[in-house]
């Protein structure tokens, strides 16, 4: 899928003068799009006005005050779609002079500390199209635009334009949230460091999806919670809590994992021991529970000698502790260690059976 803004150019009627217009649309356009397209008649190339240079001027400044000093935006490839074109002058030629204007734009436009020797290419990429007049020549007007459309569409293409170096890394159901946090920051005339912005995103985003994945995990568990509080063992517990865990974990995944790498990671890390936390208490309700069955099985074993001579009473009463405790760890194994904080219950239950 892919959305398309439609942003006014710089000599819309209703806007007149005001060219605060032009600079928050510039200013947005640069925050939200990967590719940048651009009208322009083939007779007003090479013209200061009419060929949008001062749109272009605004759009480099802006481009500048979306980088952090830390590390470099990623680029945008402007897209320049050439109207009327008539080719009298081949294509190359107009490539040729458009860059060469757009080198010298960028060279007057003042570069923030940091980034003085930064250069064009640095934060742009172009493309060139050329289409013929809607009016005159509608049948090779419909055939360009069908061979421009493939662009967009079709990934096997040699000049298809969503390459992953233009991507902003904004997940769909961030985008509403996100672009209402940069159009904020425009209005209000803030700085704008479009890298804040994306971490302000990822920890908002992420922050809901742990949310949600911890529900998830309540929810997987509420059964199991309510047999293992009312006394019962829970057979193949291990799997089951695995199997909560991991569903949670990937739901979590999914959602959050296409947001700033090092927010998602920082979040994972919280929600897996939070979960830890949580399951932790289960499994040591299970020991406890393993631990009173084998208790009550010692002790019925242990009634049995006082029928046996004496001489036997000391040699069986040590088998049977034996086998007891060799019981409860063969039951439990595999129940604590999955949870590293049910450890030390696992450690209490083992000694508590020695001593008997």
């Amino acid at each position: 899928n892919i959305l398309v803004m439609d942003v006014e150019g710089v000599d819309g009627q209703e806007r007149g003068e005001d060219k605060l217009v032009e600079r928050r649309s510039a200013l947005f356009s640069l925050a939200i799009a990967e590719v940048f397209v651009i009208n322009v008649y083939e007779v007003v190339i090479g013209l200061h006005n009419g060929a949008n240079i001062e749109l272009l001027k605004t759009v480099f400044e802006a481009n500048l005050r979306l980088s952090s000093k830390e590390s470099k935006s990623c680029k945008t490839l402007i897209f320049f779609v050439i109207r009327d074109y008539s080719e009298q002058t081949p294509m190359d030629i107009h490539k040729q002079n458009m860059r060469a204007t757009m080198e010298t734009i960028w060279s007057a436009v003042p570069k923030p500390q940091g980034q003085e020797k930064s250069l064009f290419s640095d934060f742009f990429d172009c493309m060139f199209v050329g289409l013929p007049h809607k009016v005159f020549l509608p049948g090779q007007f419909d055939t360009a635009v069908d061979q421009l459309r493939l662009r967009f569409t079709e990934e096997s293409n040699s000049d298809y334009v969503f390459k992953p170096c233009y991507h902003r890394k904004v997940p769909i159901d961030g985008l509403s949230h996100y672009s209402s946090t940069v159009w904020d920051a425009i209005v209000s005339d803030r700085h704008l460091d479009l890298p804040a912005q994306h971490k302000l995103l990822a920890q908002h985003r992420c922050g809901i999806i742990y949310s949600e994945a911890d529900a998830k995990l309540k929810e997987n568990l509420a059964e199991t919670k309510e047999q293992l509080y009312s006394g019962q063992m829970v057979c193949d517990l291990r799997k089951e809590m695995k199997k909560a865990f991991d569903d949670a974990m990937a739901l979590f995944d999914a959602g959050a994992s296409g947001y700033q790498a090092e927010i998602y990671s920082e979040t994972r890390s919280n929600l897996q021991s939070h979960f830890h936390k949580q399951m932790a208490p289960l499994f040591s309700v299970q020991l406890k529970a393993l631990a009173t069955q084998m208790a009550d099985r010692f002790e019925e074993e242990m009634d049995k000698l006082h029928m046996e001579p004496t001489r036997y009473y000391y040699e069986t009463a040590d088998k049977i502790c034996v086998s007891t405790l060799d019981e409860f760890e063969k039951q439990a194994e595999g129940r604590w260690h999955s949870i590293h904080y049910a450890h030390s219950d696992y450690g209490q239950m083992h000694n508590t059976y020695c001593l008997l």
